[in-house]
């Protein structure tokens, strides 16, 4: 296990400096019961009794959305991590959390940056989601990776428009900070 800036993980990996990692909490209770919830509780999952599939595939489906959240956060982080180094900042590591990821980096003194930096999250996001869902009307109607690209398409849109939300951490507030900061400069 590692901290950094009081987050305690599990690094993966190290890409290009910057640590990959698994939030401790997955481990715990929390996350575990959040996973098996969200296996079992998904459209299509092993609780479903509207279809007939069996059983090891309806897990599959629960397990599928999993990795969909898992997917949709990684990508908001890695726009914001793309961001902060396009900006010079150092971007130390991204988290996966199980109520989302973290990207630990630092701001910069300039609002301008930290404008672009909260606002690339909800861009990759947007870009994303848009991509899943071109990629979903390509496929096979009904299928499998429809229904996957559909559903990892609309995480995706979903978490970029909550993320704006000027509430709490949410990128929308640091993004509404920067810009007073820009306009209070000007």
């Amino acid at each position: 296990m590692q901290t950094v800036r009081g987050i305690r993980f599990l690094p993966v990996a190290r890409v290009s400096g910057t640590l990959l990692g698994l939030d401790a909490r997955w481990l715990g209770t929390r996350g575990l019961m959040l996973s098996l919830l969200l296996v079992l509780f998904t459209p299509g999952g092993p609780l479903n009794h509207d279809t007939d599939l069996p059983v090891w595939v309806k897990i599959g489906v629960g397990l599928s959305s999993v990795l969909a959240v898992a997917l949709t956060s990684l990508s908001h982080e890695l726009g914001h991590a793309i961001a902060g180094r396009l900006a010079g900042l150092p971007v130390r590591a991204i988290v996966l959390a199980p109520e989302g990821a973290v990207t630990i980096r630092d701001t910069s003194d300039r609002p301008h940056v930290n404008f672009r930096t909260a606002l690339a999250g909800p861009l990759s996001n947007a870009l994303l989601g848009t991509a899943c869902a071109l990629l979903a009307l390509a496929v096979v109607p009904d299928s499998f990776a429809a229904t996957f690209l559909t559903q990892v398409g609309g995480l995706q849109l979903l978490t970029g428009v909550v993320n704006l939300l000027p509430v709490g951490p949410m990128d929308g507030s640091n993004i509404l900070a920067a810009w007073r900061a820009c306009r209070g400069a000007g």
